[in-house]
């Protein structure tokens, strides 16, 4: 039996500070994951993506993605500070993860059981 609970954000601490968030709770970012207080950023699961996402992209709030979007977070906080311009790269593109259950190494790659894919193709699940 594998359980797994959800994660959901935990931003009580921000709420008095006027940044908006999202039906979900979370604090709506945009694409270089700043809020909508000028330099507050989020990532991970405090945060919801605001920008238009590509059709099979979702946000896990795993925390392959919250490393993920750490990363980026930083990146675009120093291109904001020297003035650089700052691209969105592929790591939001594709959720990645990997783990590993009873010894043996798996790779999740996308949605892993094909969820929000036309009726054109089939689905096997074990």
């Amino acid at each position: 039996i594998v359980s797994a609970t959800g994660v959901e954000p935990n931003v009580d601490f921000i709420k008095d500070t006027g940044v908006e968030l999202a039906s979900d709770g979370g604090i709506k970012v945009d694409m270089n994951l700043e809020s909508s207080l000028k330099d507050v950023y989020a990532a991970g699961d405090a945060c919801t993506c605001s920008w238009d996402l590509a059709e099979h992209w979702l946000q896990m709030r795993l925390w392959t993605q919250a490393r993920q979007m750490g990363t980026y977070a930083a990146k675009a906080m120093h291109c904001s500070v020297n003035k650089e311009e700052f691209w969105q790269d592929f790591c939001f593109e594709l959720f990645t993860h990997v783990t590993s259950f009873f010894g043996m190494k798996v790779v999740l790659l996308g949605l892993f059981n094909g969820q929000r894919l036309d009726n054109s193709y089939e689905i096997l699940l074990r």
